[in-house]
């Protein structure tokens, strides 16, 4: 089956607010064992380098050991669930909830509003956990802090637009939202220490909503520019073209340029806006994850594809006769590859391309999972379910 390369773009408004921006504590804010953000980073790798456990030979044993609700509700679907601290959190039914990573058992969990309320889940950075909450009737929409290790608030402040695309880097919250005064769209971007707004402006999240470097691709008019995600200042103009991220390296060193399934994929540095190379063609693709070493890419010919990420060229091919992987997630030198819902997920040893055979209950999974504290974590109908060997 062929699918449509999805690009989205959202553009608008309002300038900056200044304020110095307080660093994090770096042993706080590192998770080196967690999916804390929807794409794992904020660079949108879907790659958690601190999954060590689950080996390509810890992988094939692979089997569904307990499962938590996610149901959907009325004006509510369920948030992207995050893993960090030893908690797998959700957000469903009107509540937050975390529970222990390893087990399954209900750690905290926050009241049901008496509202409709809708809620997303930024990120995990260190034991803080970054949530909006929107209500459904009103609108009003909240920015909470918890310490996702006990489900302790520590502050709930209204913010007047709902943010949309949201991500966590450098200890600032960003996203996009509609800005109803001057119908346009703009980006906000608010610290999560204390959920005071930083910085406000004019323009659109270009492409994925991913930063590298510090850095997120911001479109105008009639430009696309870097902006420094702590004070929301211009840092380099794109070159004339199209500069659209369908992602990032770990280390954010790098964007990863692709304006659509046919255009060839460029390597643009994140320090200076340089183009570094431009990758030979692999035909259509689709999808992107990556670990630093390679890039993986769903092709239209229905292929799972590892390139290296340094100049392009194709390090593995893995064929299927139909439906190929289109969504990833790598942890443990394994890179998961889910297909559709009439599909298990499908599983190849990242160096090499052999392929992992995982148990057939992993057709139930509804999307990529996530890989983290020796599990892979992924919804399966109205639950979260945890595999483990």
């Amino acid at each position: 089956m062929k699918r449509r390369y999805l690009a989205v773009a959202v553009v608008a408004a309002i300038s900056a607010t200044a304020g110095q921006v307080p660093v994090l504590d770096p042993a706080a804010a590192a998770t080196p064992d967690a999916w804390g953000q929807a794409a794992a980073h904020a660079t949108g790798d879907y790659y958690n380098a601190g999954e060590t456990q689950l080996t390509p030979a810890a992988a094939a044993n692979l089997k569904p050991r307990w499962n938590v609700p996610l149901e959907t509700a009325t004006c509510a679907a369920p948030a992207v669930p995050l893993v960090g601290a030893n908690r797998l959190v959700t957000a469903a039914s009107y509540r937050i909830s975390g529970y222990d990573a390893t087990t399954g058992a209900l750690a905290w969990r926050t009241p049901a509003t008496s509202k409709k309320t809708s809620i997303s889940l930024a990120a995990i950075v260190g034991t803080r956990l970054v949530a909006q909450s929107r209500d459904c009737r009103s609108g009003k929409t909240f920015l909470t802090a918890h310490n996702v290790t006990t489900g302790k608030v520590l502050y709930t402040k209204r913010i007047p637009e709902t943010m949309y695309g949201m991500l966590v880097d450098k200890g600032i919250v960003v996203g996009a939202v509609w800005d109803a005064a001057i119908s346009k769209y703009g980006i906000r971007a608010y610290r999560i220490t204390d959920g005071s707004r930083i910085w406000a402006r004019q323009g659109s999240i270009a492409g994925e909503t991913v930063a590298a470097g510090g850095k997120i691709l911001v479109v105008g008019d009639d430009t696309t520019t870097a902006v420094d995600v702590t004070t929301g200042k211009a840092v380099w103009p794109a070159s004339p073209g199209c500069f659209t991220p369908i992602g990032a390296s770990p280390d954010g060193a790098t964007f990863y340029m692709r304006c659509g399934p046919d255009e060839l994929i460029r390597s643009v540095s994140a320090a200076t806006g340089a183009v570094l190379r431009t990758f030979p063609s692999h035909g259509a693709t689709f999808g992107f994850a990556t670990d630093g070493e390679r890039l993986y890419l769903h092709t239209f010919a229905d292929e799972l594809i590892a390139i290296n990420a340094e100049n392009g060229r194709r390090v593995w091919t893995a064929t299927f006769t139909e439906d190929a992987p289109i969504m990833f997630a790598v942890g443990g030198g394994v890179v998961y590859g889910w297909r559709d819902n009439s599909h298990p997920l499908s599983a190849f040893d990242t160096r090499t391309g052999s392929p992992i055979k995982l148990d057939a209950k992993t057709s139930a999974l509804q999307g990529a999972p996530m890989v983290a504290n020796g599990r892979l974590y992924g919804r399966t109908g109205s639950t979260v379910t945890a595999y483990a060997p």
